[in-house]
């Protein structure tokens, strides 16, 4: 999980993700509270997420429909995902 605030077990923000059989990332669920809404946090974590994929060398599944869409708008976003 990446989140944004400074407690996590309350995030502010949050994108939860898990590993799947092939070691690749699946993006289950992104939130962000009422006070960031607007600010673009929810993009900043998928991201970010993307960003921590490409480092290792993983690929993407976005069963979070938000996700997905942030992911699909971005031509470079779009090679991420499996």
């Amino acid at each position: 999980m990446f989140f944004a605030g400074e407690d996590e077990l309350n995030p502010e923000a949050e994108i939860v993700f898990y590993i799947d059989d092939d070691g690749d990332y699946v993006i289950e669920h992104t939130e962000v509270q009422d006070s960031l809404k607007g600010q673009g946090a929810g993009s900043q974590l998928v991201d970010t997420m993307v960003e921590f994929a490409k480092q290792e060398d993983k690929k993407i599944t976005a069963n979070c429909p938000f996700a997905k869409s942030v992911i699909e708008k971005n031509d470079e976003y779009k090679q991420m995902l499996k």
